[in-house]
């Protein structure tokens, strides 16, 4: 194989993505320490392409029996007077088997007669290459002179697959094991009855390998150690599946390092792991391609074809669980001419998905099966597991569960470890879990069905301080020098209350980013369950970061929450700044005549309310709505406005905003050298208020007046300190206008590369927010001339 290989100039690993063989093997089997299986023959044959007779010999090769193998002396017994299996003069000997001690790849010349235990494999199996290759490379290491017998540990949450996949995996590799493929089920989450005892498992295994019962010791240390002598030296796959604890299968692992032993699970094993070398395989849910293909070959790959989309909708109201899938394909199945359609019109109803979700088997109910991994938590866990069915997700922190819970830090991360050890949860990242919708639909179910009202209610309340709390807390970190933050007048928080602790302005920022998609639908809870002042305070906390970091749909969908809210309370000052904020996001997106609706509705509130400082605020983004649709000198007038109102209430900062945005305006009618002078006093009056924002935007006012006049090196600096503001208060948004405006700078300079770089970062900003001022960007690119190339040599 290795000259055949050579010969074509590939190397071990090309080899191996031609012929779908791990390099692992191949490496193995070009050293010669181990046999091929047949399937891996048929592949490498036809990968290397070789012709009919060559393909013969090597098939032929592979069937012989290895001349190294020493065979044992004639009559030659075990010291406990048993027999090996294979042997046909050992008493209770299974006929058949390859010689002891034989390497695991070593195919016996003749059908293996040991024991055959695996239960039938499922006919429609699906995707699970990944994992199958994982398993595939132990088989490698089962091998004499190794040391130690290869476990591998499948486990993953109920109804995930992992028997299916074990069962799929032994039949697989039967061949590699002619002394038997052996087969438990331990029973470790059945409610009905207790775990199978290791004792009761070896005396069935000595029972199949032939072991007469009169040989079979009483006590049930003694059986244990007469299964591993009887397993010892020999080839046999051992799948010891649904256990509940590491200690309940540690003593039937076998001595011998020819066999191999496959355990699932729903908990994770870490002792079996970390005492016994076992290998982890964490089974996830399905891909959602692998989900796509289960329904194709349960209803027919033209059916999924033409009703694709209902299709991939019904997968992911499946939570792309198999268990699921395949009970909502055989329902489907049952009634060929109802569109898929109508099955996820269905179970879009997440009250009722459960319940659908029923073959009407104890082993084909998603809530039946999820339920025997809940009642193997501990009180407290089982407690934590319920609340967090309250939680909307999609993840939580462990100092949100906390709060949840109402319970200490140390308490509740102990907690959460159960459930992900249980398979009930997971941890995408260090501090942070999840779970899928039937889980959560689960949990849910649970809490309505055992907390009551009053402890639901609580837990909900602890849940939203917790949120409105940490975010008002981020806010006055990441934007206390920011104009467009106002601290919120705050409740104290409900007793449990675990708030995130941030430090600084990094921290703040960072928490934002993480807990943003959690935000969203948390803004959405309290609005759905009453709690209409948390909604609209968690909105408010929010605000400065959805707009500086041009989230403009989360932006809109918050403010249309929290409008809802504030009419819903009759606060007309929360439906002034829920005006103001829908109108600012209409003005950002470009939709000018709502954005002048709801800016007029905001200040006739705030004009009513007599809040001047907001009514002058409110202004300037009307002066910004009249400047995008080119109306400069309404947007002069309007600005006008704003700097009177503030100068009568004494605002320096609203002065400098005011003033920068006259110079602004006057610049864009041409009046540069008007306009320069507004943006000077403006600059001088937001650095002695510490306004940095207000002192970005003024520099890059500077910066474009600088450029107007053809003072390119004059703007080059303004424009460089804008940007280094804007970064520094985390203005994600406004960065790319900065970029853009010193690729303006760079090219009237005549320096293309430079152009053309800053260009690149505004585009990559603005394509990132799928913001319209891209096209603009994208042109200015397209019309960019090439850069000079350096003179060639001599």
């Amino acid at each position: 194989m290795r000259e055949r290989r050579l010969s074509a100039g590939w190397s071990q690993d090309e080899l191996a993505e031609r012929s779908g063989v791990s390099a692992r093997s191949i490496s193995a089997l070009e050293a010669g320490g181990r046999r091929p299986r047949m399937s891996s023959v048929v592949r490498l044959a036809g990968a290397l392409g070789l012709d009919p007779e060559t393909r013969a010999q090597w098939l032929a090769a592979a069937r012989e029996p290895d001349a190294r193998q020493v065979a044992e002396p004639e009559g030659a017994d075990r010291a406990d007077g048993v027999g090996r299996p294979g042997r046909a003069d050992a008493p209770g000997a299974v006929p058949g088997g390859g010689p002891a001690g034989s390497p695991v790849g070593t195919t016996a010349p003749t059908a293996p007669t040991g024991p055959q235990q695996l239960p039938m494999a499922i006919r429609h199996f699906t995707g699970r290459t990944r994992e199958l290759q994982l398993l595939d490379d132990l088989l490698t290491d089962v091998t004499p002179g190794c040391g130690a017998v290869v476990i591998s540990a499948i486990a993953g949450t109920a109804g995930v697959g992992k028997t299916t996949l074990a069962v799929h995996f032994g039949h697989r590799v039967a061949d590699r094991f002619p002394d038997g493929q052996l087969f438990a089920n331990l029973r470790g989450f059945d409610p009905a009855r207790a775990p199978v005892d290791a004792a009761d498992v070896a005396r069935g295994f000595l029972e199949a390998l032939g072991v007469p019962a009169l040989r079979v010791p009483a006590d049930p240390d003694g059986q244990l150690a007469l299964l591993r002598s009887r397993l010892a030296g020999t080839r046999t796959l051992i799948v010891l599946d649904n256990v509940r604890e590491a200690e309940q299968v540690r003593p039937l692992l076998p001595g011998s390092n020819t066999c191999l032993v496959v355990v699932t699970s729903r908990n994770r094993l870490p002792g079996l792991v970390a005492l016994d070398g076992a290998v982890p395989l964490a089974l996830d849910v399905l891909s959602p391609a692998e989900a796509r293909e289960l329904l194709a070959r349960r209803l027919g790959a033209a059916t999924v074809a033409e009703q694709q989309e209902a299709a991939d909708e019904l997968t992911e109201l499946c939570a792309r669980l198999p268990l699921a899938l395949n009970i909502a394909a055989a329902r489907a199945a049952e009634h060929p001419g109802t569109p898929l359609e109508v099955w996820a019109r269905e179970l879009r109803d997440s009250r009722a998905r459960l319940d659908l979700l029923s073959a009407g088997d104890s082993h084909a109910d998603v809530r039946v099966v999820l339920s025997w991994s809940y009642r193997a938590l501990t009180p407290r866990a089982a407690r934590l597991f319920r609340l967090l069915g309250l939680h909307p997700g999609p993840s939580v922190s462990t100092a949100a569960a906390a709060s949840l819970a109402g319970r200490p830090m140390p308490e509740t991360r102990a907690l959460l470890e159960e459930l992900h050890r249980a398979h009930l949860i997971t941890a995408p990242e260090r501090d942070r879990y999840t779970f899928h919708d039937l889980l959560r639909a689960y949990a849910a179910e649970q809490a309505a069905a055992l907390e009551p009202p009053q402890g639901q209610a609580a837990a909900t309340l602890r849940m939203l301080d917790h949120y409105l709390h940490t975010a008002h807390r981020a806010a006055s970190l990441a934007y206390a020098d920011d104009v467009s933050w106002q601290s919120l007048d705050l409740a104290e928080p409900a007793a449990g209350v675990a708030a995130e602790e941030l430090a600084d302005r990094r921290e703040a920022l960072d928490w934002y980013r993480e807990e943003q998609p959690v935000l969203e639908r948390i803004v959405d809870a309290a609005h759905r369950t009453g709690a209409d002042v948390h909604a609209w305070q968690l909105v408010g906390a929010q605000v400065p970061y959805l707009l500086k970091s041009g989230l403009w749909q989360q932006w809109q969908r918050a403010s249309e929450t929290a409008l809802a809210a504030a009419e819903r309370t009759g606060d007309l000052g929360h439906q002034a700044h829920a005006h103001r904020w829908l109108g600012q996001v209409h003005r950002s997106q470009g939709r000018q005549p709502e954005a002048q609706r709801e800016l007029r509705l905001a200040l006739g509130l705030f004009e009513a309310l007599g809040d001047w400082p907001r009514e002058g605020r409110t202004r300037l983004d009307l002066a910004i709505a009249h400047g995008e649709e080119h109306c400069d000198a309404e947007a002069v007038a309007e600005s006008r406005r704003a700097l009177e109102l503030f100068e009568a209430i004494g605002d320096p900062s609203g002065q400098a905003l005011a003033l920068n945005s006259i110079g602004w305006y006057l610049a864009q009618q041409g009046e540069l050298r008007e306009a320069l002078p507004h943006c000077r006093r403006a600059l001088e009056l937001a650095r002695d208020a510490g306004n940095l924002p207000g002192q970005s935007s003024i520099w890059d006012s500077i910066g474009f007046i600088h450029h107007r006049l053809g003072e390119y090196h004059e703007a080059l600096p303004a424009y460089h300190e804008s940007l280094r503001l804007r970064v520094a208060v985390g203005d994600y948004f406004l960065q790319a206008d900065i970029h853009t405006h010193l690729g303006d700078t760079h090219l009237a300079l005549g320096d293309v590369e430079s152009a053309r770089a800053a260009w690149v970062r505004s585009l990559a900003i603005l394509e990132d927010l799928q913001h319209r001022d891209a096209d603009a960007v994208r042109a200015r690119l397209n019309r960019c001339p090439p850069a000079p190339q350096p003179p060639r040599s001599a």
